[in-house]
C-alpha cells in the first residue's frame, strides 16, 4: 500500500480531501546518485504542505532518495526535478490550478515530468485527469494529494510512464464554460439539494461493433421499473439463462440488493427472484461463466466486503474466498484474460471515481495480487469500470465512467492493449453518451454485452421533494447537536 493511502485519515484531519489516482503502462525512473550514495530529487510546481512533505520524506527514506520540495525549481536545475505540469509543459502551481476551480468541462489533465540534473529535457513520467468539481479546498487538496501520489511511485519505481487519458483534450477545450466559479459550485450544490438520481436498465439489439464504429447505442428499449419506490442499475446478464442481474435501490433509504429479471410473455423484463439481500449495500453484480459453474463477483464497499461467489440458478449464492480483505471496492470487475483471472476495480481508498485498479489470481480461490502499478490509471473520465470486458476476436474492451461533469456521466470503451502484472495500456475507441432526447438524459454508466444483445443502464434528475425534506432534517439535526446546553 502506498504511504499517501496509509496515511489517508491523518491528511484528511488537515481538513484537505486526500485520495488518489493513476495513468496506464509502467517504467521506471533513472537514479541520480549523490556522493553518498544517495539520489537527490528536488519537487517543484505544486506547493505541498507539511503533512504530504513528511509522507514523501519518509518514501524517500525507504528508497535512499533525499526529497526537497523547492516550489520555484525550473529546469535546468543542480539536482534531478520532479515537476507538475501541463499536458503542454506549463508548470501547474496552486495559483494556476485553482483557476480551473469548478470550471467545464470539470478536469484538470496534468503530468509529471522529469529533468535530469542540468537538463531541459523532460521525460514525462506520468499522467492523470483530476476532476475540478466540489468544493474548492476539497478540489485543492485532491490535485495535491494525486501530485504526491506521483511523486512517491516515480521514488518508488511504479510510475506509469506517457499513456493515453480518457479526457478528450479538444473536446474538453471546446466544451469550457466563462461562467464564475463561484457561482457553478452554488448552482451545482442547490442541484444536488433539489434533485435525486434516477436509473433504469435497458436493452439494445444494435450489434456491439456497430456501436463502437458509430459512437452510439442506437435504440434502447427501456424496461419499466417501479419508480414510486426504488430503481433499477448496473445490468450484467447471466450467461446460459433468460435472466439479467441488476442492482435494486430504494429511494428512499436503505441498501442496495441484487435482484434478478427476467422476461414475461409480452417480452418485458420484470423482476422474478432475489439473489442476494443482506444488511449490506449491494450492486454492480458481475458474473462470468466459468466451465460449468458460474462465478459472480458482486459491489460491497464496505472494508473488505468484496467476495466472490459462486451461483447456481434458485440457490442462495456461495462464497468461494474474499477478494481483498483490507480494501473497500468499486464497481469489480471479473473476467479472464492469458490464463489468468482479473479484476478491474476503483479502490474508494484512493480516489472514488477516478482510479482503475487490478486484481489478479491464479484461480478464483486466490490468493489475490494488486497489479505492481496501483493504481494502474488515474483518470475521471474513464478509469471507474462500467461494465463487463468482452472481446471481440482477439481484441479485449473495457468500458469506463466518465465521471467529470456528473457521476456517470458517460461511457468510454477502451481496448486493452497490454496487461500483465507488471504493465498495463489501453486507448479509447468510444465514447457513448446518453440520448439527449430520451427518457434517461443525463448518464450512462454501465454496458455489458449479451451475444448479439447490450445491456445499458440511463439516468435522469428527477425533482425530489421528499429527499430534500430528509435533507433538510439531517442538516437541523446536525445544527441542534452542535448547540450548547444552556448552563
Amino acid at each position: 500500500m502506498s504511504l499517501i493511502d496509509a496515511r489517508m485519515p491523518a491528511l484528511q484531519t488537515s481538513g484537505r480531501d486526500h485520495q488518489g489516482l493513476d495513468g496506464p503502462s509502467c517504467t521506471a525512473a533513472d537514479d541520480n546518485n549523490s556522493g553518498h550514495g544517495w539520489r537527490i530529487v528536488t519537487v517543484s510546481g505544486f506547493d505541498l504542505t507539511a503533512a504530504i512533505r513528511e509522507v514523501l520524506h519518509d518514501v524517500g527514506m525507504q528508497h535512499e532518495t533525499l526529497v526537497r520540495c523547492h516550489v520555484q525549481a525550473a529546469p535546468p536545475y543542480a539536482t534531478e526535478l520532479l515537476r507538475m505540469e501541463g499536458l503542454n509543459g506549463t508548470p501547474l502551481t496552486r495559483d494556476t490550478v485553482k483557476q480551473l476551480w469548478h470550471r467545464a468541462p470539470y478536469v484538470i489533465p496534468l503530468r509529471l515530468v522529469r529533468y535530469g540534473p542540468a537538463s531541459s529535457s523532460p521525460e514525462i513520467l506520468d499522467v492523470a485527469a483530476i476532476g475540478t468539481r466540489g468544493s474548492q479546498e476539497e478540489y485543492l487538496g485532491r490535485v495535491e494529494q494525486i501530485f504526491a501520489r506521483l511523486v512517491e511511485d516515480a521514488i518508488a519505481g511504479t510510475n506509469r510512464g506517457q499513456a493515453e487519458l480518457s479526457v478528450d483534450t479538444l473536446r474538453s477545450t471546446s466544451q469550457r464554460s466563462h461562467r464564475p466559479a463561484a457561482i457553478d459550485y452554488m448552482i451545482a450544490r442547490w442541484h444536488m439539494r433539489l434533485f435525486s438520481e434516477l436509473w433504469s436498465v435497458g436493452l439494445t439489439t444494435t450489434p456491439i461493433i456497430n456501436i463502437l464504429s458509430a459512437g452510439a447505442t442506437g435504440a434502447v428499449q427501456w424496461q419499466p421499473a417501479d419508480h414510486r419506490n426504488s430503481y433499477l442499475a448496473d445490468p450484467f446478464p447471466l450467461a446460459g439463462t433468460d435472466q439479467l442481474l441488476c442492482e435494486e435501490m430504494p429511494l428512499h433509504g436503505g441498501v442496495g440488493r441484487v435482484v434478478a429479471l427476467s422476461p414475461d410473455a409480452s417480452g418485458v423484463w420484470r423482476t422474478s427472484s432475489i439473489v442476494l439481500d443482506t444488511n449490506q449495500h449491494h450492486s454492480y453484480p458481475c458474473t462470468v461463466k466459468d466451465g460449468e459453474r458460474t462465478l459472480f463477483l458482486p459491489e460491497a464497499t464496505n472494508r473488505g466486503g468484496t467476495t466472490l461467489y459462486e451461483l447456481a440458478r434458485d440457490e442462495t449464492p456461495k462464497p468461494i474466498c474474499a477478494v481483498a480483505l483490507g480494501r473497500r471496492l468499486a464497481d469489480p470487475t471479473l473476467f479472464k484474460h492469458d490464463n489468468r483471472y482479473w479484476i478491474a476495480c476503483t479502490d474508494v481508498d484512493i480516489g472514488t471515481h477516478d482510479n482503475l485498479c487490478f486484481l489478479y489470481a491464479d484461480q478464483p480461490e486466490g490468493p489475490w495480487q494488486p497489479h505492481r502499478c496501483t493504481p494502474v490509471k488515474i483518470d475521471i473520465c474513464g478509469a471507474r469500470p462500467a461494465g463487463s470486458v468482452f472481446r471481440i476476436g482477439a481484441a479485449l474492451f473495457r468500458p469506463g465512467q466518465d465521471c467529470a461533469r456528473t457521476y456517470g456521466a458517460a461511457v468510454l470503451i477502451h481496448r486493452i492493449e497490454t496487461l500483465t502484472p507488471d504493465t498495463f495500456r489501453e486507448s479509447v475507441v468510444a465514447r457513448l453518451d446518453p440520448d439527449p432526447d430520451g427518457p434517461f438524459p443525463h448518464g450512462l454508466h454501465t454496458l455489458s454485452v449479451d451475444s448479439e444483445r447490450v445491456w445499458v443502464d440511463g439516468k435522469r434528475f428527477v425533482f425530489d421533494a421528499a429527499g430534500l425534506r430528509r435533507k433538510a432534517m439531517r442538516k437541523l439535526g446536525q445544527f441542534v447537536g452542535r448547540e450548547k446546553p444552556a448552563s
